[in-house]
């Protein structure tokens, strides 16, 4: 495990070989914090690998780290948005679309995310 920031928990799934970010109740994700997530998730050392982002309890990502995230940066095989409503689910869908390079699917059930995820390992 991997602590990017205060604001998001960067761990390993061995058992699936997914990477996981988790983002804490109330967390604002600035670009600071973006790219911090983005090089731990490298720091785990597997290369390009699925992630889980559990982002339903983050409260707000500015722009700046929304595009950040949408980047190649990241260099994710695959991205799976966890989020808490179907509404949610419907945003960010429409900002995946425009932006993401790697496949990348929103969820608001984590075992579908997983299962999903890996079909790209």
């Amino acid at each position: 495990m991997v602590e990017a920031d205060p604001a998001c928990r960067v761990w390993w799934d061995e058992a699936r070989g997914i990477a996981h970010n988790d983002w804490r109740p109330q967390s604002v994700c600035t670009l600071q914090q973006a790219r911090a997530v983005t090089q731990a998730t490298k720091d785990l050392g597997f290369g390009a690998v699925p992630v889980l982002v559990d982002m339903r309890f983050l409260s707000k990502a500015d722009r700046a780290a929304r595009v950040h995230f949408t980047s190649s940066e990241g260099e994710a095989k695959a991205v799976a948005l966890l989020v808490s409503s179907p509404v949610s689910k419907v945003v960010a869908n429409v900002m995946v679309g425009l932006l993401r390079s790697a496949p990348t699917r929103t969820f608001t059930d984590e075992a579908l995310a997983v299962k999903w995820l890996m079909t790209h390992r």
